[in-house]
């Protein structure tokens, strides 16, 4: 009996530490669709197409699983959230420490012109104005998209949000946030970034640079940045995550 309760208090434990990183109305759409795949293959199972029948009751269980607990391991590996984004957005969060002062950080990130150095999808910056800035990306296959961004906040050493404005190809936003580490060990950056992917024909283009920006190329980039700054070494830190 003893052991029955430690299981279920483990099986409990393993459950409240599963991240919802699953939106609403994805939640719904895997019921939906987890529910019927099912049906269709206990309809193909009573029929005698057991390969296909299994494979579809197996899918729908997935998506089932998905809607209920809201959590997607893909999701998970590859670092999105779209329960804090809007319909289709897609959110990336890292956090990197630098053996530097905030302000320090702060001063190199808030000129624009620096992100290429060590944000492999830009190509470009261009300050336009004292809270404006022209960006543009490149993704695979030499695919390449432009918006202009205005900042939202700019707390030096502390804080950078913008948000991408007019007809951008890619609407986003974000913030960048520089807090001393604990133990005197520098600046702790966490860097939040939302991405809205269009759809439709004229977004394929736009929406295959958004998807290759995931959470891994965020962890590079930051990775470069902590190179730059500390060691001061573009090449170095180019070859260590490439």
């Amino acid at each position: 009996m003893e052991t029955s309760t430690t299981e279920q208090g483990r099986a409990y434990r393993g459950q409240a530490h599963t991240r919802v990183n699953v939106g609403p109305a994805e939640r719904k759409a895997s019921l939906a669709g987890g529910a019927a795949l099912a049906l269709s293959g206990l309809w193909s199972v009573g029929r005698r197409n057991y390969l296909s029948g299994l494979a579809m009751i197996a899918s729908g269980g997935m998506l089932l699983y998905r809607g209920q607990t809201g959590h997607c391991g893909l999701y998970e590996a590859i670092g999105v959230d779209t329960v804090h984004t809007q319909e289709s957005g897609l959110r990336i969060e890292k956090v990197v420490t630098i053996g530097l002062p905030p302000h320090q950080v702060y001063e190199f990130w808030r000129r624009l012109e620096n992100l290429p150095r060590f944000m492999k999808h830009l190509a470009s910056v261009q300050v336009t104005g004292e809270r404006t800035s022209h960006w543009k990306a490149v993704g695979p296959g030499g695919l390449s998209t432009e918006w202009d961004a205005e900042m939202m906040e700019d707390t030096p050493g502390q804080q950078i949000s913008w948000h991408s404005v007019g007809s951008a190809d890619i609407p986003n936003k974000g913030t960048v946030e520089f807090k001393e580490a604990p133990g005197n060990r520098g600046t702790e950056v966490r860097v939040i970034i939302d991405y809205y992917p269009p759809g439709g024909t004229a977004g394929r283009a736009a929406a295959r640079i958004a998807h290759g920006l995931n959470a891994q190329q965020l962890e590079e980039d930051l990775k470069r940045l902590k190179q730059i700054l500390e060691v001061g070494e573009e090449t170095t830190a180019r070859r260590t995550v490439e």
